[in-house]
């Protein structure tokens, strides 16, 4: 009765301790985990190249929970000894307070974030960081100390500089979208370099406008948070894309698909800022039509009875995860059974996306031994 999954486990095993990295980065898979950090955000990607991004750090404190959690997936399961990048998407404390636990235990090589506040600015350089992170916050400090001369801020149009045939693209930092026009908020950088696969740029004044923008929901009030100025990250692996926006919110979602579409078709999709209903903006949703999406969420945090409901009426979605079941909301509230990671509030399950070498398809699994589906790339 348990010849299979130990079988699975014996593969998976030998992946991870690099006896199957030989092979070359053509014929190796991309990988994406999703870790679960109880509503806060760590996700990982791992390259053909076997290179590693991770995209935020969680929680501190809990006896380090949480990098404990990011340390087995990328040494245990991933198979890989160091982090090449850490991308801070924004200055709360679920997304970068992980790290002092983290530094204990693995090498970082490359910093990068949306900058941090000039300390010596008057107001604490409220404008541009009205989150901070202030001079005597400790988690700062340990953050500061540990990226100092290799950290690096990251703009709307930037590229984190990533080894084969994947891109890593910028499409938001600091409240500002990728290829704004002149006159309007944000530079129009390196925009040149940014392509659809068919080799059209995005985001020019030729490009078409939008038409499902003209049905759009109304802007919401400014968000005057960090949230807002979240590191949105499109990786592009041959047909493959997965979308990754931080905790960005409504208004800024809005300037990505409009008035022209910035982002293009998403394959995976990392459901933004936990689930919560201020974000995952309905033209967002309906203009990258994901196939796959799975939502970051903790058994109290996010996972927002509205969030789920607009999901559903996406008719690309043909699989909707979650990281946790929302204990304050019923059954008819979250996704189905099947497709949750975490039905107990402890948590610690990750949930696994791999990507095929030839990028015509991908397959997710909850966990090394949970039910593995495959989805085709079109």
């Amino acid at each position: 009765m348990t010849t299979r999954p130990r079988l699975r486990h014996a593969a998976a095993a030998l992946l991870a301790l690099g006896l199957l990295a030989g092979a070359a980065p053509a014929e190796r898979p991309l990988h994406v985990y999703f870790i679960d950090v109880m509503g806060g955000a760590a996700t990982l990607v791992v390259t053909p190249e076997r290179e590693s991004i991770l995209i935020d750090s969680g929680w501190p404190g809990e006896n380090d929970r949480d990098p404990k959690r990011i340390i087995h997936v990328l040494k245990d399961v991933a198979g890989l000894d160091h982090l090449d990048h850490l991308v801070t998407t924004h200055w709360h404390t679920d997304h970068y307070g992980g790290l002092a636990g983290l530094v204990k235990r693995v090498r970082i090589d490359h910093y990068w974030d949306r900058g941090l506040p000039d300390l010596s600015a008057a107001d604490g350089d409220k404008t541009e960081y009205p989150d901070g992170p202030p001079a005597d916050d400790p988690l700062a400090i340990v953050y500061r100390k540990e990226s100092a001369g290799k950290r690096k801020p990251l703009k709307a149009g930037d590229r984190l500089p990533l080894k084969g045939d994947i891109e890593a693209v910028v499409l938001a930092a600091g409240g500002r979208v990728i290829g704004t026009p002149s006159g309007r908020r944000g530079p129009n950088r390196n925009l040149a370099a940014v392509r659809t696969a068919g080799g059209r740029v995005i985001g020019t004044p030729s490009s078409p406008a939008n038409p499902a923008c003209s049905a759009s929901p109304a802007d919401l009030a400014t968000d005057p948070s960090d949230n807002g100025r979240s590191i949105t990250l499109r990786f592009r692996y041959k047909g493959f894309t997965f979308l990754d926006c931080g905790d960005l919110t409504w208004n800024i979602e809005k300037q990505l698909v409009c008035p022209v579409d910035k982002i293009g078709r998403v394959h995976l999709y990392q459901v933004t800022h936990h689930g919560l209903a201020i974000s995952n903006h309905p033209t967002l949703l309906e203009t990258i039509a994901p196939t796959v999406t799975v939502m970051n969420n903790g058994p109290r945090k996010g996972g927002d009875a509205a969030a789920v409901k607009r999901l559903r009426t996406v008719p690309s979605i043909a699989a909707a995860y979650q990281l946790h079941k929302n204990a304050a909301t019923d059954a008819a509230d979250n996704t189905e059974a099947a497709l949750i990671a975490n039905p107990n509030p402890e948590g610690g399950q990750f949930i696994h996306a791999e990507v095929a070498p030839d990028g015509t398809s991908f397959t997710v699994q909850i966990g090394t031994d949970g039910p593995c589906r495959k989805f085709a790339v079109h």
